[in-house]
């Protein structure tokens, strides 16, 4: 299974999460962690999408391994990563 992270920014969305692309053998899949996860393990000290996406940017790899360790069991092109995958 060959997992790919492009290297683009990471976005703010509506939910606040914060979104970032994967490929999952050439097939793009929408990734997303959650608030609580980067309040809860990466220091983001606020909801402030400025908070989250600095957290982001400071542990990118530790998230992407948390979504390479969940994408082989993910049947859908979104990946929404929580406090829990961390645990």
């Amino acid at each position: 299974m060959a997992i790919h992270f492009p290297n683009e920014e990471p976005t703010y969305t509506q939910r606040t999460t914060v979104a970032f692309p994967a490929l999952l053998n050439g097939v793009s899949v929408s990734c997303e962690i959650s608030t609580e996860a980067l309040m809860d393990h990466f220091g983001a000290k606020t909801i402030n999408k400025a908070d989250l996406i600095a957290a982001f940017k400071s542990n990118r790899s530790a998230i992407e391994n948390a979504v390479r360790n969940k994408l082989p069991i993910t049947s859908s092109d979104r990946c929404l990563i929580v406090s829990a995958d961390f645990s």
